[in-house]
């Protein structure tokens, strides 16, 4: 069972995501507090991260930044999610290994999870 842990400070959407997550078979942890995202990597070890954009203090892109800068989250599968097409346009900069635009489907959201953690997977060996 694949675990996500996904960072938004949208209390609402964090829920709704856990629950179709979890109803597909993931493992899923949500967090709202950026602040808190290294020490739940440390210790819920996910897959994958989904992480938004435009956190309350500070820019999910630098979140993900840093992260590719530390040793425990250097090669995390790291998918970086907005409502501003604009803002995930150059995603891959910042170190992100896809993208999702808000709003979005339930079949598109498995569908693109299932495809990005095939290709970390592939890509670790």
């Amino acid at each position: 069972m694949s675990k996500i842990l996904i960072v938004d400070d949208s209390i609402d959407l964090l829920e709704a995501m856990e629950i179709i997550l979890t109803q597909n078979g993931f493992d899923v942890k949500t967090v709202s507090q950026w602040h808190n995202i290294h020490s739940n990597i440390i210790n819920f070890d996910p897959d994958l991260i989904i992480l938004d954009i435009f956190l309350a203090g500070k820019d999910g892109r630098e979140i993900c930044k840093e992260l590719r800068n530390k040793v425990v989250s250097k090669y995390l599968c790291i998918m970086m999610f907005s409502a501003s097409s604009k803002a995930l346009e150059d995603y891959e900069v910042y170190g992100a290994d896809d993208f999702l635009e808000k709003p979005f489907g339930i079949k598109y959201l498995i569908e693109k999870i299932e495809t990005l953690l095939n290709n970390c997977k592939e890509k670790s060996f």
